[in-house]
């Protein structure tokens, strides 16, 4: 027979074993992830107008700290202007095209750097970005983004992609 105290017993053991097969889980899949660091950090991406998606095969993940249970996993390469544009190709996007950034996971920080030409020491930090929507420069050139995001504890990871800003055609075809 069910008693009041057999029942509170069967309860707290139940959710006993439902926390340590949670706990196991956990435990195994940082421990996965542990062993093949990049496929554990969050996934990237850009929409562009609304229309157009870049993914990871046009942007490059230029460097990571990412925290595990049990260890830190670092990628913290130094590149130059010439490395970034031998690696990435620029995406080609009308004036003032509207950019918004996407992760699987939220970042808690993000900062946006623009230089013109792919220029690394001309960077100027965007202001209100923290929604994670950006404008395109409105005059045609080539602009390199350096994307750094926070994730809190977990860590952080920087991006860079770039853009060739089109000139528009102000001929009227008739």
């Amino acid at each position: 027979m069910y008693t009041p105290k057999r029942i509170l017993q069967k309860i707290l053991t139940g959710a006993l074993l439902l926390a340590l097969a949670m706990c196991a889980t956990v435990f195994i899949r940082e421990n996965m992830d542990v062993k093949d660091p990049e496929q554990a950090l969050p996934s990237f991406s850009i929409l562009v107008n609304d229309e157009v998606r870049i993914t990871e095969h046009s942007i490059l993940r230029a460097g990571y700290e990412w925290n595990f249970m049990t260890t830190v996993a670092k990628d913290t390469p130094v590149y130059t202007s010439s490395q970034i544009r031998s690696l990435i190709y620029p995406v080609d996007l009308p004036p003032s095209s509207r950019l918004v950034l996407e992760f699987s996971t939220k970042p808690k920080t993000l900062r946006v750097q623009r230089a013109p030409g792919a220029d690394l020491q001309q960077f100027v930090e965007l202001a209100d970005v923290s929604d994670g929507t950006l404008v395109a420069p409105s005059q045609p050139g080539l602009y390199l983004y350096q994307v750094e995001c926070g994730f809190g504890w977990r860590g952080s990871i920087r991006y860079f992609f770039l853009v060739r800003v089109q000139q528009m055609d102000t001929t009227d075809s008739k």
